[in-house]
Formats: structure tokens, sequence, C-alpha cells
């Protein structure tokens, strides 16, 4: 009986490779062709990591979504540094207020400031649409400027405006996000972008407005030259008609609003040609 104890125990402590060494080489190695087929044949695809995820899908993955899934991974949630930072202002307007002025300039709320992509998308995630509030200003700016035309790098700037007359409401919610992108990623940069501080989105009833926003030129006393206004209004619609769906705003007609002499004095039109404007706006920068 020992010696039998024995053999077993010599048996299990014995490699896998003793008993494979007993068969012939050939059945080795067909055995061997049959796994590799049979991985082959079961492999999957790998999974994409959830970064990748949310490179290709933007928004839809954006924000807590990616810090979480990342989280989960046990990755560091990576950060994309912006050429500038950004903060998020919010303006209320009821619809009676009078003599709006200095007031209005106060009831400027800056609500969040962000300076990398994957912040930009986390605030987008979890802030309300221009479109589900009435009456509101949405203002996107550089940090260290402010929204209103008293602020003193806008003494000697202005703002190309488009109205949105009967605009969907997904439309107008597209709109904002392209002008945004556009704006943190530097798309003006080219077109005279040192003079563009930010853009402000204005929600109303009847019709709502989107603003590009440019400050002074350090040259010619200040001035900007209609060359480098003309170049960023293009640019600024071409970035509006970039928009899926939305691509008849290439030809809409936008104006620029000269704060230094309260008046039109640009139109941009289908044909790309600036037409000499003086309108009178009285009351248009309250």
């Amino acid at each position: 009986m020992a010696s039998a104890d024995a053999g077993t125990a010599e048996e299990l402590a014995a490699p896998p490779a003793a008993a494979s060494a007993e068969q012939a080489p050939g059945e080795e190695e067909e055995e061997e062709e049959e796994l590799e087929e049979e991985e082959i044949e079961g492999e999957q695809k790998p999974e994409k990591s959830a970064y990748a995820e949310v490179l290709e899908n933007g928004a839809g993955q954006a924000g807590s979504a990616q810090a979480s899934s990342l989280g989960a991974l046990g990755m560091a949630s990576p950060k994309h540094e912006l050429q500038h930072r950004w903060c998020l202002w919010v303006h209320q307007r009821p619809g009676s207020q009078k003599g709006q002025g200095q007031a209005w300039s106060e009831s400027q709320k800056m609500v969040h400031e962000f300076g990398t992509a994957e912040d930009f998308w986390c605030m987008f995630q979890h802030s309300y649409p221009p479109s589900k509030l009435e009456n509101v200003d949405y203002s996107l700016f550089k940090q260290g400027v402010t929204p209103a035309w008293e602020d003193r790098a806008f003494r000697q700037g202005g703002r190309w405006v488009i109205k949105l007359e009967k605009v969907k409401a997904q439309s107008l919610d597209d709109l904002w996000l392209s002008l945004s992108l556009a704006l943190i990623g530097e798309v003006f940069l080219e077109h005279g972008g040192e003079h563009v501080c930010g853009a402000i989105v204005s929600v109303r009833s009847r019709a709502s407005k989107i603003a590009l926003w440019l400050s002074g030129d350090k040259d010619a006393q200040g001035a900007l030259s209609q060359k480098k206004v003309m170049a960023v209004g293009k640019e600024y619609r071409n970035a509006l008609a970039s928009t899926p769906g939305l691509q008849d705003l290439a030809s809409k007609e936008i104006t620029f609003e000269d704060f230094m002499k309260q008046q039109v004095t640009l139109t941009l039109g289908g044909s790309l040609r600036p037409k000499q404007t003086v309108e009178a706006t009285a009351g248009l920068f309250q």
C-alpha cells in the first residue's frame, strides 16, 4: 500500500508537461492549431476606454459621467487646458424693467468659471440651455472681462449681432453651443481673435439675439479697423452656419454695432460685402 501511495504522490507532483510529452508530435501540433483557431474565432474586439468614448461622443459622455467612468477604472481624469479661462454670466431681465443703466450692469452674476475642456462639458451638462429660460442673457466671456459695454475693454469696441425670429428652441441651443465651442476653441484666433472677448445670447419671446463682442484695438488710438471687424464677422457667421441643420445662416444678414459711436456702422449681407450704415441706436446698449 505504501508503494501505491508513493506512486500517487509522484503522479500528483509531476508537472503537466510530463503527460503531454507522451503524446505524439503530430497530435500535439494539431491540438495547438485547433486551440489557436478557437481563440481567433471567439476573439472579441477590445472595449473602448471610457476616455475614448468621451472624446468621440463629446457632450453625451462628458462631465460627471467621464469622472465616474474613469474613477471606476482607477484612472486619473485627464484635463485639457484651454488657452484662456472663461466665465459664464447670467442676467435675468424682467420684461417691464425701466431705467436700467447701471442697475443692468450690477444685475450681472458670474455663476461659473472654467479653464479646461472637461470642465466646460461638465458645466454644459449641468446647466439649463438658453431656450429653457425667458428674458435671460447668457454670457460666456474671457476671465477678467465683464459682459457690459461700460467695461473698459469695450470703450472703443463693438459687437456683431444676429437676430433670430421664430427660431426653434433646439436650434437656439445648438447655435449657442456652436458659438461657445468656437470661443473656447479659439476659432477666431487667425481672424482678429485677440479682440474677441466673448458672446451673449439674449432670449426673448418675439426674437432672440446672439452677439459676439469685440474689444478695441491697441493701435490706431484704440479704434478697430474695418478690415479686422469684417474678418471676425465673416468667421462669426461661419461658426453659426456650421451648426447642423442651420447652414442657411451663411447668408443671414448680421450687423456690427460700434459702442463708441453707439451706431450700427457695418452690415454683412449674403454677398459678404460690407455695407456702410449709420443707424441710430438709442437705448440699444441698455
